[in-house]
């Protein structure tokens, strides 16, 4: 049975799907790279038009994997037990995989964390900080 939170997480896997997708085009229809379409403006993440790769990869960690963490996160300290169904834990998970490959390509590197929305929910608990979560999570903090 869904739980109360089933519709928005089928609007935060969606919208990560739709990075993803934009990410994994490899080249784009006109030839270019990922980070090049961002450089040029030409990227939108999660609903914002990215200008520059470091700006995308914010928007990647803070309004792309943030909502995912945070309501996976709100679920497990709700004042009652919220029971996801395993259609939702997929497509959180799914749904954090794909933004961390997102923030991974906002930095011109090809990733495919195998990570689940807890083990980012328990980074995020120690660093307190969705992009340095997402920068440790894909390898990126030792650039």
């Amino acid at each position: 049975m869904p739980s109360a939170y089933a519709d928005r997480i089928a609007t935060l896997a969606a919208a990560a799907t739709d990075a993803r997708e934009c990410v994994d085009e490899a080249p784009a229809p006109d030839g270019r790279p990922f980070v090049d379409r961002v450089a040029d403006g030409d990227v939108r993440l999660a609903g914002t038009r990215v200008a520059d790769p470091d700006e995308a990869a914010l928007v990647a960690a803070r309004d792309g994997l943030g909502p995912v963490v945070a309501t996976y996160v709100e679920a497990r300290t709700a004042d009652e037990w919220v029971w996801f169904s395993q259609r939702e834990m997929d497509r959180l998970h799914a749904a954090t995989r794909d933004w961390l490959a997102v923030y991974a390509g906002c930095h011109g590197v090809d990733a495919d964390p195998d990570v689940t929305v807890r083990e980012a929910a328990e980074v995020l608990l120690d660093t307190h900080d969705i992009t340095d979560v997402a920068a440790l999570l894909t390898g990126l903090h030792r650039r």
